[in-house]
């Protein structure tokens, strides 16, 4: 018989890219994708309760009139009962500095300024959270108006302006702000100049025929394919009134 198949459970080394946390931007537009990779990295790493505030540091014991260590219930305190409070300590320090590391590590220096003299790892990730969730609402309002009224002016690069407005989306996604096709197909035909109105009448009328809505990322290849044609088309002419 053959031996069973055993799984390797054995976590990855503290350098793996695995535990990779992205900086926090620091006007806060990717604080819901950051919030959820540093929670997910730090549990990971079995350090969840430091950052939730679950674990309190251990309070040394005290010492008496006499010079004796004594327990909170003033018996004295054995030197082995000393050792472990002591490893205790130290661990609470080691780990809670360990979060505080992840957390210093990824943002600004403007906002490591603010929290450095928290308390605990715990405190400070309270404190960034409270910044940032109540941040991530005027960035959310400031994303939505310049993704509905970025237009592209007649002449302009196309390809530049499509990714302007692609970025946008992703950026209000990255904050849990989800722009459905249906939306985002009508705020590119929106933002296109008159220009472009006859190929989208065309795509229109096709669409009719089809009962098929193109997806924005179809509409996207369709526009930037006629305004790479309209680029060779004065290229030519161009170059032919220049041998003229």
């Amino acid at each position: 018989m053959s031996p069973a198949t055993t799984m390797d459970t054995t976590l990855p080394s503290s350098n793996s890219a695995l535990y990779n946390i992205p900086q926090l931007a620091e006007d806060g537009s990717n604080w819901i994708m950051y919030k959820q990779r540093a929670t997910t990295v730090i549990g990971a790493r079995g350090l969840m309760w430091y950052l939730d505030g679950c674990i309190m540091k251990p309070v040394p014991y005290k010492t008496d009139s006499s010079g004796k260590t004594v327990k909170p219930d003033g018996s004295t305190a054995m030197e082995t009962k000393i050792e472990e409070l002591e490893k205790k300590i130290d661990e609470y320090y080691q780990k809670d500095s360990l979060v505080k590391q992840h957390i210093f590590s990824t943002i600004s220096d403007w906002l490591l300024l603010q929290v450095q003299n928290l308390d605990n790892a715990s405190k400070i990730w309270e404190e960034v959270h409270t910044i940032h969730e109540c941040k991530t609402e005027l960035v959310q309002i400031d994303l939505r108006r310049q993704l509905q009224e970025t237009q592209c002016e007649e002449g302009g690069d196309i390809k530049a302006h499509f990714g302007e407005l692609l970025q946008l989306r992703e950026s209000l996604a990255g904050m849990g702000v989800s722009i459905d096709d249906k939306d985002f197909l009508a705020i590119i035909i929106g933002s296109l100049s008159e220009s472009y109105r006859p190929l989208l009448s065309s795509i229109n009328a096709a669409a009719q025929i089809t009962k098929k809505l193109l997806t924005p990322y179809e509409l996207v290849n369709v526009v930037s394919e006629e305004y790479e044609h309209r680029q060779l088309m004065n290229w030519c002419r161009y170059h032919n009134l220049a041998r003229h």
